[in-house]
């Protein structure tokens, strides 16, 4: 290999030992190979050959070992180049160049640039020298290296590994300070909530998350931060959270309380039609019909805001049961104050055609943009619900230019349980969920599932029953179920590219917040909101936030168009 060649070579050994060229990237093929790159980059420093030798063999004897040793520098310099490695009969190091350009050696350049500074340094250098380090140490040390018949080498890779770890952390704590305190608060929020993930039971990283959250315009995840800290303080220490916490929690309760009595001063100087629905229902919404192939899909339009809004239901609807009492109408005409919001049944249900047909989420995503077709809206906030959330991924992967953004509500990315999907329910337990359903059908069928705490309410159990029998049959549902049981989108999520905000209540009986923590952590950069509540339906419980989020969501939508 000639110096020159010698010179573009890299050497990788967080994660994965590799050594990379302009012709590409290779591993090198044995464990000690690996190991012995590995302790060079680490120490930088000329090292013993009797040392390494007796490390990399310990079992061997000496004149063995090194013999060993001889040969295995020999047939690793043949492949990586004889100018990689400075080798004399005493010792062994990485030409200097190599060991500059390790990845190790720009994380420890990255550290003195950020680290090794005021606390109070938040100029963009530092902190572009931190996150820099915090990206570069969120690797393992040779990952998947190990050699556990050298104890020796075994425990040095773990300190390895553990001081790699423990660098993150300080960083990550860095990071967090110097941004919180510039007011940087989104940026701070994610390396928050990495600093947590390290350790859980860091209680003033927990504290600095919950302050996070509220100052982003989150409290509701503040609060619900702050018990998952009480939480794991009391499951592991047996104690619970310090002054500090519960102070930092308590100014967070208060200023929500503050916010909530303003809203309700607000809703009740608004017109009444949005308060007392029960008494003065709201005029009626013209449905119309458009055509998805043979299918005749029934949908309406209100409100005329800058940005549409589609809303993709869950397994059942009726564009007109859906507006009696106990229904969605004042989330709707909400909604509709500042945007354009798009409703429709979908096929199998409520007014669109009544087919049995299977309807697979590429059928459905279809029929969701002949629907935007048909109202002339060109691009669109999806606010999918549920088993619509399946769709409404697969609209923003196969049609990103027709999708502004995801509003994910109570979804899960899979309709049945599997060995590596453990969040909804297995094929038997759906079947009898199904069963049980049918069997019901006509009458509040699974209302303290879907709305725990309002099951016992004669309004909205009306309102429920009526809606399965207008929104659907026994023989018509169970086609339609049993499709989108066999959904499975989870292969699409790390496709989404679209601005993605995705909502969970903590105690959702119907679909568990697991599976929607599931697609929010697949889906890249997407916003992940955890409230709190029981009721799987998003217009039953505090709906306020959940409003607020979606505004809130559009408007950085349109921020980020008129950059």
């Amino acid at each position: 290999m000639s110096p020159e060649a010698a010179g573009r070579l890299a050497l990788r050994v967080l994660g994965p030992v590799r050594l990379e060229r302009e012709s590409g990237a290779f591993e090198p093929g044995a464990r000690r190979e690996q190991t012995l790159l590995a302790l060079l980059a680490a120490e930088a420093r000329p090292m013993s050959r009797a040392r390494l030798a007796a490390m990399l063999w310990p079992d061997a004897g000496d004149v063995d070992a090194r013999g060993r040793m001889r040969r295995l520098l020999h047939e690793l310099s043949s492949r990586v180049g004889h100018d990689t490695l400075v080798t004399d009969r005493q010792t062994v190091v990485l030409a200097d160049d190599v060991c500059a350009a390790t990845d190790l050696a720009s994380l420890r350049r990255s550290l003195a640039q950020g680290l090794y500074r005021s606390t109070g340094d938040a100029s963009e250098e530092s902190l572009a020298a931190l996150e820099h380090a915090a990206h570069l140490a969120a690797a393992e040390f040779a990952e998947g290296l190990a050699l556990d018949e050298c104890d020796e080498l075994s425990a040095w890779l773990e300190r390895q590994r553990e001081s790699l770890r423990q660098a993150r952390a300080q960083v990550l704590a860095q990071l967090v300070t110097r941004l919180e305190g510039a007011q940087q608060h989104e940026r701070a929020l994610h390396h928050a909530q990495d600093l947590v993930a390290i350790d859980s039971l860091n209680e003033a990283a927990q504290r600095q998350l919950i302050r996070l959250y509220a100052a982003v315009g989150q409290p509701h995840a503040a609060l619900q931060q702050f018990e998952r800290c009480r939480e794991v303080l009391h499951d592991e220490l047996g104690v619970e959270p310090e002054a500090a916490t519960l102070q930092v929690a308590g100014e967070v309760r208060a200023h929500e309380i503050r916010a909530h009595e303003i809203r309700a001063d607000e809703m009740r100087g608004r017109d009444a039609a949005t308060t007392t629905l029960t008494d003065n229902p709201p005029a009626p919404v013209a449905v119309r019909y458009t055509r998805s192939g043979d299918v005749h899909l029934a949908y309406q339009v209100l409100g005329s805001g800058p940005l549409d809004v589609l809303l993709i239901s869950g397994f059942v609807s009726n564009l007109e049961q859906a507006w009696e009492p106990g229904g969605p109408a004042a989330f709707f005409l909400e909604l509709a104050r500042d945007f354009r919001l798009i409703l429709y049944d979908r096929r199998g249900v409520g007014l669109s055609d009544r087919t049995v047909d299977p309807a697979d989420t590429s059928v459905s995503s279809a029929d969701a943009l002949s629907v935007l077709d048909a109202v002339g809206s060109r691009r669109a906030l999806v606010f999918a619900v549920s088993e619509g959330g399946p769709i409404a991924i697969r609209l923003a992967v196969e049609h990103p230019e027709r999708v502004a953004g995801l509003a994910l509500w109570a979804t899960l990315a899979r309709g049945t349980a599997a060995h590596d999907y453990p969040w909804a329910l297995t094929a038997e337990q759906f079947e009898r969920w199904l069963d049980a359903l049918v069997a019901q059908w006509g009458r509040p069928a699974a209302i303290d599932t879907f709305a725990p705490d309002h099951a016992s309410d004669p309004l909205v159990q009306r309102w429920w029953a009526r809606m399965l029998r207008l929104g659907s049959s026994p023989r018509c549902m169970q086609a339609v179920l049993r499709t989108l049981a066999l959904s499975d989108v989870r292969a699409l999520l790390p496709q989404v590219r679209v601005p993605t905000l995705v909502m969970h209540r903590t105690g959702d009986r119907a679909v568990r917040v697991d599976a929607g923590r599931q697609v929010a952590t697949a889906i890249s950069g997407a916003q992940w909101l955890e409230l709190p509540g029981t009721a799987h339906w998003w217009w039953l419980g505090e709906t306020a936030p959940i409003i607020e989020a979606i505004k809130g969501f559009a408007q950085r939508l349109a921020d980020s168009v008129e950059r």
